[in-house]
């Protein structure tokens, strides 16, 4: 499962501030999440290549899609366990990452989310249950 996302990073300066755009898909693999990304300038010309990062999926606190308003996309909102994890990407702050779904994926991404917490909480289970 798939889902393309975007989100609008500043940097600001004392002169300036620039709007970058990053854009990409995330997806899970086995026990991975994977970022596939490209940063654009606020022109849309490709700042950089074609990136990855993944992150095994034990290092993820807590995922949640929220919906935007009626007729617009929502929120994938990761939180890494530790600052750190999230580091490599672009816009990360403090250990998460927002990224904006478009309409037509927003049932793809509350699957995604459903499906990773489902697997998060029956690993706490078992861990309870093997003490």
């Amino acid at each position: 499962m798939s889902i393309p996302y975007s989100y609008s990073m500043y940097e600001a300066s004392d002169a300036e501030v620039k709007v970058k755009e990053v854009k990409g898909v995330i997806s899970a693999m086995d026990r991975e999440i994977l970022f596939e990304y490209k940063v654009y300038d606020m022109y849309g010309n490709a700042l950089s290549n074609l990136s990855k990062f993944s992150i095994d999926v034990n290092q993820i606190k807590r995922i949640q899609f929220k919906k935007g308003f009626p007729f617009t996309g929502g929120k994938l909102i990761l939180v890494a366990s530790q600052w750190a994890f999230f580091e490599p990407l672009p816009g990360s702050d403090q250990g998460k990452i927002t990224l904006k779904i478009k309409r037509r994926d927003r049932d793809a991404a509350v699957r995604f989310s459903t499906k990773l917490n489902l697997y998060q909480s029956q690993k706490r289970l078992d861990e309870m249950d093997g003490d």
